[in-house]
């Protein structure tokens, strides 16, 4: 009888493998903004709001497109700390912190409007707050 342990253990190796990749690769999900959902048309926590059906997380790429053509309405944080990947307003987008919110992402490109992202917004791994230069 030959020993099929070798051939075990390199069979759980590449199915381990093709997990972790799988997972990683998976992790990161991009969460695009909707708006306008009928009684909280503008509230970034609202999960129908959003095209994931789920308000984003730490692993999220978040984009607040132009939604002049659909919905007309555009995010409002109003308090609280969000904690996402990146964050994308593109042209004619915005999004709009009030002073009790935060948002604390990897990176952000701000093509659009975001109101009071100035001193509200941190980058991960710096004390930075967001401006036009380092936004980019």
């Amino acid at each position: 009888m030959k020993n099929n342990l070798p051939i075990a253990v390199f069979s759980a190796l590449v199915l381990l493998i093709i997990l972790a990749t799988t997972n990683a690769t998976s992790a990161q999900t991009v969460n695009t903004w909707k708006g306008g959902y009928p009684g909280h048309e503008t509230d970034w926590y609202f999960f129908k709001n959003w095209s994931l059906g789920r308000t984003p997380g730490a692993f999220d790429r978040v984009i607040i497109p132009d939604v002049s053509t659909t919905t007309r309405r555009y995010p409002v944080v109003s308090a609280g700390e969000i904690e996402i990947q990146s964050l994308e307003i593109q042209a004619g987008a915005s999004l709009t912190l009030y002073p009790s919110a935060r948002i604390l992402a990897e990176s952000m490109l701000l093509e659009g409007i975001c109101q009071g992202c100035e001193w509200r917004t941190l980058l991960e791994g710096t004390d930075l707050p967001v401006t036009a230069s380092t936004a980019h």
